[in-house]
């Protein structure tokens, strides 16, 4: 998140994004919420105590996952030294495992590279301690779900150029395709990639800040080198996306961090998705009782009221879509049905015997939802942290509590919400145009103008409604006319002074895409400024200076 405008002497905590969760004074709710760090150094001291050594059954889990990982390296083309080691690792009982997971968004936002930041760090930091264990670094590419979401196809930029301050480069969608699971969309063709480069080299060229447009140049094109190579790989949208971010992190930072598919592990996670639908009736109760709390409290965690309802996986569609199955019994065998969010069509899948469930020949059908997810990695992989990001957290503390009901244990929980303070090309334009027009508090500016509008509105409307009087009365209206022309005429600067001053706010405020950074100032020297403030301000909340 980018703010220009942000007052840096507050001291911001990562609890005030639980504080409404704490209100509701919930034991299992606030154990959790008390257990998120404050400080960098926290974390480390945390997984270094551990010292879980992994079960036969976890090991046997790490080992089949070895092989996805090391599926998806190859096909990125970052199958490097380090990431090869680290896939050795797997077969180690005692190595500890940290992830992070998100959609493979395009152009993804700042925030989903700092949880991999974050958690190399923490694995760097963690290692250089006499008598610790080895760490593997992972991240978990949630391809399943659907294309309609957002942020999957559409990324954004700080932009005084564009009528709203934000400048959008988009996925073409269309509506027959909305359904359809990201992992199963077509890589997008030359001509949509070269539209983004074109809108982003027009950016750079039609900005008014005092910026060097040669290096800013530069450093685009360098960035575009590794978009290029991941276009060339990749077999669908999913892949050029996560490709990008697998050459970023293990080619330009030379990390370890080892990438794998959602969509492609469901395997590893088959005697986990058998326990959550063997033990459905604690998970729907736990769920439901929790949402109904938070209700209760006012409080929107982002979960579907009917969630509950629903089976903890999704069953997938022949169309390239998936279905949100409920649990049913015909006769002697359990059943998964639902109909598929795009063609409609009733799917029903069978387990067999309640008793003795068999998900063999379905598993590939099969992947999880959003609040389990956390609890799979846990029970089947053993892993020691999870970093969310913020959007995540209404999905955490639900799944705190059904984890605890199922008796399932998550591991430590990070959250990294610190603002990224710096003047980028974009940022930089909104804030000289606030200083030409001596604004000091955007916000504040805002709220002026909007009640200044609406001063305007209430003399305006008397006028129109005697306006209306007089010519039905066949009253002369040439003066009030002239007054409503004149009042119209004001109003109408103002709403001009509003639009741009939200313009300015939205290129200030904006959380952009990670091209904002590697524009400005270069991958490399992003994750330098990123792992540096966590090594010597250590703070998770407070803000990155640039």
């Amino acid at each position: 998140m980018s703010s220009p405008l942000a007052v840096v002497g507050r001291a911001p905590q990562v609890k005030a994004l639980f504080a409404k969760f704490d209100r509701i004074n919930d034991p299992l709710v606030s154990a959790f919420t008390a257990s998120i760090p404050e400080k960098f150094a926290d974390t480390v001291s945390h997984v270094e105590s551990r010292r879980a050594i992994a079960s036969d059954f976890i090991m046997h889990n790490r080992v089949a996952l070895a092989s996805f990982i090391r599926k998806f390296h190859a096909e990125a083309g970052t199958l490097t030294a380090a990431v090869e080691s680290m896939i050795s690792l797997l077969d180690d009982p005692t190595a500890q495992i940290v992830v992070s997971t998100h959609q493979p968004n395009l152009f993804a936002y700042g925030g989903i590279f700092k949880k991999i930041v974050l958690l190399e760090t923490l694995k760097n930091a963690v290692e250089k301690l006499e008598g610790s264990r080895k760490i593997v670094n992972l991240f978990l590419i949630v391809d399943h779900d659907f294309i309609d979401e957002s942020w999957i196809r559409l990324a954004q930029l700080p932009s005084m150029q564009h009528s709203s301050g934000v400048m959008e480069l988009r996925l073409p969608v269309s509506e027959s395709k909305r359904w359809q699971m990201v992992c199963n969309m077509p890589v997008p063709g030359q001509a949509i990639v070269g539209s983004w480069k074109r809108q982003l080299k027009s950016w750079i060229k039609k900005t008014n800040a005092d910026a060097d447009k040669k290096a800013l140049a530069v450093n685009l094109e360098q960035f575009w080198q590794q978009v290029e190579a991941s276009h060339s790989r990749a077999r669908s949208y999913a892949d050029l996306n996560s490709f990008l971010m697998s050459r970023i992190v293990n080619e330009t930072w030379n990390y370890s961090t080892l990438f794998v598919r959602l969509s492609e592990i469901s395997t590893v996670f088959e005697n986990g998705f058998t326990f959550l639908i063997s033990n459905f009736g604690i998970y729907s109760d736990a769920l439901k009782q929790t949402e109904r709390m938070f209700m209760n409290h006012n409080i929107d965690t982002g979960v579907s009221s009917s969630s509950h309802l629903h089976a903890p996986v999704w069953v997938h569609c022949k169309c390239g879509s998936k279905a949100s199955a409920k649990i049913t019994r015909n006769g002697d065998e359990l059943v998964l049905s639902g109909p598929c969010m795009s063609c409609k069509k009733d799917i029903e899948i069978s387990l067999g015997n309640p008793d003795n469930l068999d998900l063999t020949k379905v598993i590939h059908d099969l992947s999880p939802r959003a609040i389990p997810i956390p609890l799979l990695l846990s029970r089947d992989l053993g892993i020691s942290c999870y970093a969310s990001g913020t959007g995540g957290i209404g999905y955490l503390v639900d799944g705190s509590v059904v984890s605890k009901r199922l008796g399932l244990e998550l591991p430590l929980v990070l959250v990294w919400p610190s603002r990224d303070i710096y003047h980028g090309v974009g940022q930089a334009e909104a804030l000289a145009s606030m200083q030409a027009m001596q604004i000091k508090d955007i916000d504040a500016y805002l709220q002026t103008l909007e009640k200044q509008n609406e001063d305007y509105e209430n003399r305006i409307r008397p006028l129109l409604t005697e306006r209306s009087e007089r010519i039905r009365n066949g009253k002369p209206i040439d003066k009030l006319l002239a007054q409503l022309f004149a009042l119209k005429e004001e109003q109408r600067d103002i709403r001009q002074q509003i639009s741009t001053a939200e313009r300015i706010r939205n290129a200030a405020s904006l959380s952009p895409c990670i091209v904002d950074y590697a524009a400005n100032f270069g991958m490399k020297e992003t994750e330098k400024k990123w792992r540096s403030h966590l090594l010597e301000n250590g703070d998770l909340a407070s803000p990155v200076i640039f």
